[in-house]
């Protein structure tokens, strides 16, 4: 199994527990390793048979945008899903990073694994 990574990812969402940070949508940031096999992408050298991780990228910022969440678990485990919907896509390890959550940490976030056989 191969990996495609996409690190950084810059999103926003409303989410936390306290009225002060549901009050604006806060700035994210997402790193995804995702499981795939490469070897139909590497011989055709088409993006038909490649994950269009600009398209995932799209995809995940408008899942987080529309979300509501209290939670980081929650908000992560959303986008998990929103990265398996793609059938290729055998796994994710993913990350989601809350800047600046406590002024004493220099990250704060929750990272997850989920598969397609969790998906189903």
């Amino acid at each position: 199994m191969d990996t495609v990574f996409l690190q950084g990812l810059e999103l926003r969402s409303v989410i936390g527990v306290h009225a002060w940070e549901r009050a604006f949508a806060q700035r994210l940031k997402l790193d995804l390793r995702l499981a795939v096999d490469t070897g139909a992408a590497a011989a055709s050298d088409d993006l038909a048979d490649a994950v269009d991780y600009a398209g995932l990228a799209d995809q995940l910022t408008q899942t987080a945008a529309a979300a509501d969440c209290q939670l980081i678990e929650a908000l992560a485990d959303r986008l998990a899903a929103t990265v398996l919907s793609h059938a290729a896509i055998q796994s994710v390890d993913l990350t989601l990073h809350k800047p600046g959550a406590l002024p004493a940490a220099t990250d704060v976030g929750v990272a997850i694994t989920r598969s397609q056989q969790e998906a189903s």
